[in-house]
């Protein structure tokens, strides 16, 4: 029956990700729910949380400035403290069990008061009862990229260890929540609206990178970061407009002679030289800096 709701519990978080991307809200976790006629509580009143019935955590939650020193290590490992100073600790032990058992649990990591990002499933590689702790990292066979194991695949030829793989992928997760992190801050600043078109449906904007992630200075703050819809945010993407370090919109020469339809007039060719709507808060404004090394990639493409 837990395993069974264990894997229940993985499909609901993945259709609330799917909606809110990749944000959790508390009431929600906390509320659960309906699992052949039973309500499955996902977090509770302490951090190592097994719901009634349970024999097992179902989840594990880190907090901002909380008492323990939870976190990632280098290699992408989960380092998660146990209850208090007793290895004995009913909730201790249920970690425990859920080493020995291979029982998969859910990660939450709070991002602000009643806002979680998570990664799942989770299994306990080490317990360390003598230094309070276990170490977790994701399950490969069970995350839906299995493809990272393929011999084509540049980190298999360095290690074909499902340890190593499974940190990787780990790290790989960690890389996903701090983007949905990203997204829920960037959207906030900007009231949840596309700072050019000032459309207001969330599930309908994104959290654009003004330097690229990929790049080393493409951090993932709210100053290098734009509330954009999704055709604007593609459009940013593939220099179709820029946003010079003046803020203004500036649509790419060819599109403004083209005709076409009322999308390309007023989803693009009446937006050149408007200037874009940016947070009130002066630190959550977009950096004029890194606009500014944007711009000058839109101007070269």
């Amino acid at each position: 029956m837990e395993e069974e709701t264990r894997i229940a519990a993985f499909q609901w978080l993945k259709t609330i990700s799917e909606r809110s991307g990749g944000v959790f809200q508390r009431d929600d976790l906390t509320q659960g729910f309906e699992f052949r006629g039973r309500r499955i509580t996902l977090v509770g009143p302490t951090g190592i949380w097994t719901p009634k019935g349970f024999q097992t955590p179902i989840s594990i939650t880190t907090i901002p400035d909380g008492p323990y020193d939870d976190g990632f290590t280098d290699d992408g490992v989960l380092r998660y403290s146990y209850r208090g100073n007793d290895p004995q600790h009913r909730d201790n032990r249920g970690l425990r069990k859920a080493f020995r058992e291979r029982i998969p649990l859910i990660y939450f990591q709070a991002i602000r008061p009643g806002l979680y990002v998570a990664a799942w499933p989770v299994f306990i590689l080490r317990d360390n009862p003598s230094d309070l702790c276990i170490e977790a990292a994701m399950d490969v066979s069970l995350t839906g990229v299995e493809h990272l194991t393929s011999p084509e695949d540049e980190f298999y030829t360095q290690s074909d260890s499902i340890l190593s793989v499974r940190r990787y992928v780990t790290r790989i997760t960690r890389q996903r929540m701090h983007q949905s992190a990203f997204r829920e801050f960037v959207l906030d600043a900007y009231a949840r609206r596309c700072t050019i078109c000032r459309l207001q449906h969330p599930e309908l904007l994104d959290a654009a990178h003004i330097i690229p992630d990929s790049h080393e200075d493409g951090l993932p703050i709210v100053p290098n970061g734009l509330s954009l819809c999704k055709i604007h945010h593609s459009a940013y993407d593939q220099h179709i407009l820029g946003i010079s370090p003046d803020y203004k919109v500036h649509i790419r020469k060819d599109l403004l002679d083209e005709i076409d339809g009322p999308m390309l007039k007023h989803g693009f060719q009446e937006l050149d030289g408007n200037v874009i709507h940016i947070p009130l808060r002066k630190k959550n404004q977009p950096d004029k800096v890194r606009l500014d090394v944007r711009f000058t990639a839109f101007l070269s493409a």
